[in-house]
């Protein structure tokens, strides 16, 4: 047990999980963990062009800078972009992003 005089200490919760998101260091600074990050594991790989456009949305283009860059419509960049998050179990782009980056499908 860790005692309230010392610098560090853990405040007491009901499961581990808990335990591990709360330390209270020198009586107020909160440290949360990251939590364990999910990354689903029966993502679908994606084509070459759906790579090119994610890397590109990873270096923050536009849909419209997307598609001037790659000579296609900006209606085929959105289509691209919703297959990649179909695949990839996606919310929006930055997820794709992250999602993509932690399966080391893209480096950034």
């Amino acid at each position: 047990m860790v005692s309230a005089s010392n610098a560090a200490r853990i405040v007491e919760t009901p499961d581990v999980d808990s335990l591990l998101s709360v330390l209270r260091i020198n009586g107020g600074v909160v440290i949360r963990p990251r939590q364990a990050e999910i990354v689903p594991i029966d993502a679908q790989q994606l084509t070459d062009r759906e790579k090119e456009v994610l890397a590109l949305v990873a270096e923050g283009f536009s849909n419209k800078l997307i598609a001037a860059q790659l000579g296609i419509s900006e209606r085929t960049v959105k289509n691209h972009l919703t297959y990649i998050m179909i695949k990839l179990r996606a919310s929006d782009r930055t997820h794709a992003v992250v999602t993509a980056v932690r399966l080391g499908w893209l480096a950034i």
